[in-house]
């Protein structure tokens, strides 16, 4: 049995066919991502989706949905997080996505994204012989925080740092190389939001988990700086992205996308502010390193929707 979970995200949409195999490990089957960017003026206040973001999004649902229909999922799940848990208007888009595919968008909580989260990491068998651990997921609205202890997602909370809205809220003009007292305010932003916001995961963190596509990306030119195979590199050191965030913040949109041909240009424009929140976050949790892991928040909801419809269970 498989099943496709939608996920409209801030910055892009992903949609995850997955089925569980012999072991009962969900695994994928297929995955596609496209941009849409409904994050997009969050960091300025404004919460209102303009037609134009509508059209693109609803384009954009319509292409994963053909996609993932040539796998013949037994069920499909379409979730939103935080620019639809924010814009004033998300019901016209929820509306708009009922009437044309006859799919009700679920829009989760913070805290349920979180534990979505939590839940798609242990499926994934690098990660689930951890008996405790930290994990973050950084998307382009928001970022959740989590530890798990025995399987169990615990103190899990959902932080206003997403790339897409502290790039706008700190950088202004996304095409120009970051000046370096706007770093600097980002820095103190984050680091006082940890503090005063995530002091109920402060408990010592021997292990931290990353994923969203932010991290993924920083694998990816690590991977390449080092000259090294992507797939034997889920460990990344605090010195290499140290490294890879000088380069990045040295260089404008243009030269960047150019210097990291790797880096999508719907990435690049948002990547210094999210290089910066993965330095914060290592600094806070007093860490050398993280773990990328590609089990995410579908991985999570595909678990729980293939475990409610196993009539074994």
């Amino acid at each position: 049995m498989t099943v496709a979970i939608l996920d409209i995200g801030s910055n892009t949409s992903k949609v995850l066919v997955a089925r569980k195999d012999d072991c009962g490990l969900v695994t994928e089957v297929a995955q596609k991502s496209l941009p849409c960017r409904l994050a997009k003026g969050l960091g300025k206040g404004n919460l209102i989706l303009s037609e134009a973001s509508i059209e693109t999004t609803v384009k954009v649902v319509s292409d994963l949905l053909t996609f993932s229909k040539e796998f013949s999922p037994y069920f499909t799940k379409i979730v939103a997080t935080e620019a639809l848990r924010l814009l004033s208007n998300a019901d016209v888009f929820i509306e708009r996505i009922e009437k044309e595919f006859g799919i009700l968008i679920d829009v989760i909580s913070g805290s349920q994204e979180a534990s979505y989260i939590a839940r798609g990491l242990l499926t994934d068998p690098a990660i689930s012989s951890l008996t405790e651990f930290h994990a973050i997921d950084l998307g382009g609205g928001s970022l959740e925080i989590m530890r798990v202890v025995n399987g169990t997602p615990q103190d899990v909370t959902s932080l206003p740092l997403g790339a897409v809205v502290i790039a706008e809220k700190f950088f202004g003009n996304l095409s120009l190389k970051p000046l370096c007292k706007d770093i600097l305010a980002l820095q103190n932003y984050i680091s006082q939001m940890l503090k005063d916001d995530a002091f109920s995961i402060t408990q010592k963190c021997d292990h931290l988990v990353g994923t969203g596509g932010s991290i993924l990306f920083i694998r990816r030119l690590i991977s390449s700086f080092k000259d090294i195979e992507f797939f034997s590199n889920s460990n990344l050191s605090f010195s290499d992205i140290e490294k890879i965030t000088k380069q990045v913040n040295s260089l404008s949109l243009s030269e960047r996308t150019v210097q990291f041909d790797k880096l999508p240009r719907d990435r690049a424009d948002v990547f210094p502010a999210a290089l910066i929140v993965v330095m914060e976050l290592m600094k806070f949790f007093k860490l050398e390193n993280l773990t990328h892991s590609f089990h995410n928040l579908r991985f999570g909801l595909a678990d729980e929707l293939l475990t409610d419809l196993d009539p074994s269970h």
